[in-house]
């Protein structure tokens, strides 16, 4: 694995995982309850808005710390799959799906490409990294 991959991969990790903590954050300091009547509004059950957030808080701080990274990626991959077919495709790219788009496309990144180099993944498992090019 080359380092400029290595640093991408941890830019990557770190973003998505500062952005999802904060939503779920925002989730429960708002007030759960009313994400569970909003989930509830557009035909998901309202039990989920907990996993959910919580998904998005101690999801999010794994992921920073490369805990977890194909694992993490692949939830938030159906998440985002959710949010963005269940909710803003309707509402258009811009001020609809593209974030939720650009959250998909590095939960795609992430699972392909594992915790990289600077993850507490590598550390427990370094047979599973890639090989350094030659």
């Amino acid at each position: 694995m080359t380092v400029q991959y290595a640093w991408g991969l941890l830019l990557l990790r770190l973003v998505l995982g500062l952005s999802f903590t904060m939503h779920g954050y925002a989730k429960f300091g708002s007030g759960i309850e009313n994400t569970v009547i909003w989930f509830d509004s557009i035909g998901l059950p309202g039990l989920l808005a907990y996993g959910i957030a919580l998904l998005e808080v101690m999801g999010g701080l794994a992921l920073m710390a490369g805990l977890a990274t194909r694992l993490l990626a692949a939830f938030y991959v159906f998440v985002m799959l959710v949010a963005i077919f269940k909710v803003k495709l309707a509402v258009g790219f811009i001020g609809g799906y593209e974030l939720d788009l650009t959250f998909l496309t590095i939960s795609l990144v992430l699972f392909i490409s594992g915790g990289g180099l600077y993850s507490i993944d590598r550390a427990l498992f370094p047979s599973r990294g890639v090989k350094a090019a030659r």
